[in-house]
């Protein structure tokens, strides 16, 4: 059977009541905006990796069938047995927004279109959802259309907004742990070559600890001092005398991240913008790493043997400091 009917050559189309207006009409412009978001959503959901976005993204397609029938039709209410939008549906809408929102941090000025595929083609649907709108109050301004389409449009827009954020901040997470996987596994390959390297022992951990305050003395620079294994347990913490109470969190927190990342604290500061492997970081850690200088990882014979972290001065003199504490023993930074 064919497609075509010839019909709709003159530049008309019929409603469903049978009434042949010109497909400019209002009325027409409104569900072909529809029609457009409606293949939009689809490859919204080719691309959407979270399960419950995908459900919902498929339900709105339905009830964007809904909306387009009803305004399809002269009638100023649904037919009777008809699937129509209610405030039922603004309501999941709503509570769809909500949990979206509450996984991603605040916004307070425009942002760029999605960083991912998923968000991005959320993006540009909810585009749609926008010209679809418009369309409708369009419309509305020549004929009767129930308010509850006008608020479920309205609050569609928003939806796909709150999706797209969601599916960015799940894209950069798993790119963050992917990225951290990766930098571990590649460490671990390579310190699994030499077992001969031990642990710090006392005596270097005093050393370290002595050349650290000598180089801050002589700076004139009151700082606190942490070393941690190779774990990340805290070995040494040693806060000099009119040292920054801030220092005395600061210190951990870099001596962790070093031994964690495996990198010195400063070389982590350029991976951390945005478009870079692990940008956002920081906030996926809730604050507990350090991307500014004063931690270095130690290493011996290729083996991660802890970490040392300097807070109390600028990031130079931070830096500055423990390069001179880790000169006073047999380890590097690097491996």
């Amino acid at each position: 059977m064919a497609i075509y009917t010839r019909t709709g050559d003159a530049g008309t189309t019929a409603l469903f009541t049978g009434q042949r207006v010109s497909k400019t009409h209002p009325r027409v412009e409104a569900y072909g905006t529809l029609d457009e978001l409606n293949a939009a959503l689809s490859l919204c959901v080719c691309a959407t990796l979270n399960t419950q976005h995908r459900e919902l993204l498929e339900a709105i397609q339905l009830q964007i069938f809904w909306l387009s029938a009803e305004l399809a039709s002269e009638s100023e209410q649904p037919a009777p047995g008809r699937r129509y939008i209610s405030t039922e549906e603004i309501a999941a809408l709503e509570t769809a927004i909500d949990v979206a929102m509450g996984r991603v941090e605040p916004v307070h000025s425009f942002i760029l279109p999605g960083r991912c595929e998923a968000a991005s083609r959320l993006h540009f649907a909810r585009t749609l959802a926008r010209r679809a709108e418009r369309r409708l109050v369009e419309l509305a301004a020549e004929v009767t259309v129930r308010q509850v389409l006008l608020r479920y449009i309205n609050r569609l827009s928003d939806c796909l907004y709150a999706l797209a954020r969601a599916e960015d901040h799940d894209a950069r997470q798993n790119k963050i742990i992917q990225e951290v996987a990766r930098r571990y596994l590649a460490s671990a390959d390579a310190s699994s070559v030499t077992e001969s390297a031990g642990p710090l022992t006392f005596q270097e951990l005093h050393q370290l600890t002595r050349a650290a305050i000598s180089r801050a003395g002589a700076l004139g620079v009151p700082v606190v001092i942490s070393i941690v294994d190779a774990n990340g347990t805290e070995s040494i913490a040693w806060r000099m005398p009119d040292a920054l109470l801030v220092s005395s969190e600061l210190a951990p927190k870099k001596a962790w991240t070093a031994v964690a990342m495996k990198t010195a604290t400063h070389e982590l500061a350029a991976a951390v913008q945005p478009g870079a492997p692990l940008y956002g970081l920081e906030s996926h850690m809730q604050g507990k790493v350090i991307t500014f200088g004063g931690g270095f990882p130690l290493w011996r014979e290729g083996v991660l043997v802890g970490g040392i972290g300097i807070s109390g001065g600028s990031v130079e003199q931070d830096m500055d400091i423990a390069q001179a504490a880790v000169a006073a023993i047999n380890v590097r930074t690097h491996q």
